[in-house]
Formats: structure tokens, sequence, C-alpha cells
């Protein structure tokens, strides 16, 4: 009896300790513990990008030159008219011939699409929701859970301020790609020389005997219901850690991590990491540990000096994008990708006293994948004031007895395109009472 007490003893201890293991690791990566993520993702990627603070759309995609007898909408318009690029119009600032030269080909633009606010918190919460109520989750969110929900990574934020679940799982938010170099490789310490803090033959034997043990003590029989699942949960947890260790074979090397870009917006100086979250989202990808990512370029609330900082960032922005669709050609990635941009709302159709513009509910989404059948196509419409028009929603045409696009109509196109549409009714968290459109019908066309 003696010697049966002090096994069970033995057992409860080690359950214990493996239990505390598992939150220990759950609470200093920030993933849940999940099951194991061993088999890469290899489905539709998502990735969304915020322009956060309101972006001009009559300076990118929805260009406006003035109208006699109402105030200026863009000083631009002064001297120069709309550059074209296909089917779509474009301002004819910062680096936006190039951009859409490129790239027009592979989007479809929507204008006219009305935030119903000048809130940036209800303006963010419905552009990347589809509802201006909380509740929902983020189509980012939403995705991952639909895709790939027992993956360590399967949603990944690396700057903004659109992150909602509805509960449907954890998401992890990483502020730079170092983050995702320690989380890979624990077992290293990157505040020194990146040297192992012990030898690694050392850390595999010891990892191989804890995994030995708790199969040993999973077969046994005497584990109380309450062990076995604390057992259970170390062992998720371990598998989701090997999974994480695959990341490191991804992962660029020092010298290959972007740097934080610094550029001038009139006098003052501007600095972008956007490129490095594009980098940090792309690693994630390949490795198969997510299927989403949320990334984000801040500046664009620009009550002074509009037009300075406009574009300065439009410029910044064209060059990253462009980056992320070269970076993810080389990774193999670009065939699985849609990019959808967007912004909290747009910016008034007309200068303040501090040549700034103040927020506006109309704006524009940006949807982009790689040899798109649907691309070179503008949905929706302003007028020449950037009100919104009314669109067919069968038809796309301009239509007085039409609808008014909202976000709530392009999140319900792209999770139908997306195949999470059956999904988002199965977990009651479906954009419902809103008007299908085609967005991505490759024989319609609207809005030049």
């Amino acid at each position: 009896m003696l010697k049966r007490k002090t096994v069970a003893t033995s057992r409860r201890s080690f359950v214990k300790s493996m239990a505390l293991g598992a939150g220990a690791l759950a609470s200093t990566t920030g993933f849940r513990v999940m099951a194991s993520g061993l088999t890469p993702y290899a489905g539709k990627l998502l990735v969304t990008l915020e322009l956060n603070g309101g972006a001009d759309a009559t300076q990118l995609c929805d260009p406006k030159v003035n109208t006699p007898g109402e105030l200026k909408i863009n000083n631009w318009a002064d001297t120069a008219d709309p550059g074209q690029a296909g089917n779509i119009l474009f301002a004819p600032v910062a680096d936006n011939f190039n951009f859409f030269n490129r790239f027009g080909a592979d989007m479809v633009v929507v204008n006219g699409v009305d935030a119903q606010t000048n809130s940036h918190e209800t303006g963010r919460l419905f552009n990347w929701t589809g509802s201006n109520a909380e509740g929902r989750p983020s189509l980012s969110a939403l995705h991952a859970a639909a895709n790939s929900p027992d993956q360590p990574l399967a949603y990944s934020v690396y700057g903004g301020n659109t992150t909602r679940t509805a509960g449907l799982l954890s998401y992890n938010r990483f502020d730079d790609i170092s983050m995702l170099r320690s989380l890979a490789t624990p077992h290293r310490n990157w505040w020194g020389d990146g040297s192992f803090a012990r030898p690694e033959p050392e850390i595999l034997e010891a990892q191989r005997l804890t995994k030995e043990s708790v199969s040993v003590l999973l077969a046994s029989a005497d584990l109380s219901p309450r062990q076995r699942k604390s057992l259970t949960t170390f062992q998720s947890a371990r598998a989701d850690r090997e999974g994480l260790e695959r990341l490191a074979e991804f992962l660029p090397n020092q010298d290959e991590l972007q740097q934080r870009d610094e550029f001038l917006a009139g006098d003052d100086m501007f600095g972008s990491n956007l490129k490095q979250q594009m980098q940090a989202a792309l690693t994630v990808m390949q490795s198969g540990l997510g299927s989403s990512a949320d990334l984000s370029l801040g500046g664009f609330d620009s009550h002074e000096n509009h037009d300075a900082i406009h574009d300065a960032l439009y410029t910044h922005l064209a060059d990253a994008i462009t980056f992320f669709w070269d970076y993810a050609e080389k990774l193999g990635l670009a065939d699985r990708i849609l990019l959808v941009v967007g912004s909290d709302f747009g910016r008034t159709n007309m200068y303040n006293d501090g040549n700034g513009k103040d927020h506006w509910p109309i704006g524009s989404y940006m949807l982009m994948e790689q040899g798109a059948r649907w691309g070179n196509r503008v949905v929706g419409a302003s007028d020449a004031l950037h009100f919104p028009r009314k669109i067919n929603p069968n038809s796309l045409d301009v239509s007085d007895g039409g609808i008014i696009v909202t976000p709530a109509h392009v999140h319900r196109a792209v999770q139908k395109y997306l195949g999470i549409d059956d999904f988002a009714t199965q977990k009651g968290v479906a954009i419902q009472n809103v008007e299908d459109i085609p967005l991505f019908s490759a024989s319609l066309q609207t809005g030049v």
C-alpha cells in the first residue's frame, strides 16, 4: 500500500507539473492551446490592410476634379486630369500611375461605400466586420475560424484596431518579426548573441523524454478524468510547440529583415513598419501555421497639411504593396492570397482652414488577387462631390432606384467568394438583410 501510494503521489505531482507547463506555454506565447497544428495549412489566404485614420479615396481610386461654383475638392485638379489604367480611374498624385498600371488588372475597386458614420471606432467596426454594431467577427477572424482553427497562428494581427473575433477563436498580436523568432525558438537567447541557453542535443533529449513520459502516463488506467484532461492539454500544447518550431525554418535571416521606413510628409517625419508586417505575415503563411493576417498603415487622419500627408502615405503604400506581392511570389504564395485594402471612412470634399480635410463617411475598398478573372473593374460610384450614387444590385449600373453600397454588401460578397458564408450562418454571425451584389463577376462593370 505504501508503494502504491508513493506512485500515485508521484503521478499526481507529474500531472500537476505538466498542466502548469501547458498553462505557462499558452500565457507566454500568446496563442490558445488547441489541437495539433502539425499539418500545414495549404488553402486560401486572406490579408487585410487597414489605412488607419480615414484615407481620402479622391486622391487614390475615386478621383474628383473641381466643380465650378463649389468649394475646391482637390488641389491636384487645378493642373491635371485623372489618370486611367484599363477601366480604373486614379488620382494623378503620389506613385498612383505606376501602382494602378501594374496592379489594376488584378483588382476590383469598390467606390461610393457609405460607412454611415464620421466616428473612427464605428467606421473601423463597420468596414472590417460588415456591421456597425458589436458582436460580429472581423473578416480575417471569420476566415481563420472557418479554415484553420487548429493552427497555432491561425489569425495574426500585426497592426491596426480592427480585431474582432466574436469568440470564434483567439488571435496573436505581434509588434515586430523578432517576436516571431522568440516564439519559434524559445530555447535561444535572442537578447544576447542568439546562442543556445543549453546545448541543442540536451534540449532535444529532454523533449523526447517528456513526450515519452506523457505517453506512458496517458496509457495508464489509473488516471482520473481530470488528470487525463490535464495531460491531453499538455500534449496538445506540445504539438503546437512542434508546429511553431517549423516556423523557425522559414524566418528570414537578420540581414534580410525589412527595416522601418522613414519619410517626410511636408515638414513632418513619418515612420512605418508596414513592410516588416507584410514580411512577418507572409512568413507565417508560408509555414502553414495560419490563414489570416491584419496589417495596418496609419497617419491618414489629416486634419491639417492634407495633400503632403496623403501624397507621402500613398507613395509609401504603393511601394509596400509592390513589396508584398513580390515577396509573396518569392515565397510561392501569390496565387493563394486575397488582399483587401480599406479604411475607417473617407475625407471631406473640401479643405478646412488648416489645408486639411475632415471626416467623411464615403470611402472605397480595393480587392486584389493575382491573375484575378474579375480584375480591371470598378463597382459602385460617387458623384462629382463624392456623395454616394445608387446602383442596381444585379447589373451594378448606376440607378436612382437602386441601393447605396455599404461595407455590409462588400463583406457579404467577400464571404461568399471565400466560401465562408455558410460557416458564418452556422455560427450565428452571418450578415443579413442586405442585397447580394456580384462583386466578383467578370462580366459586370460599372463606375468608370
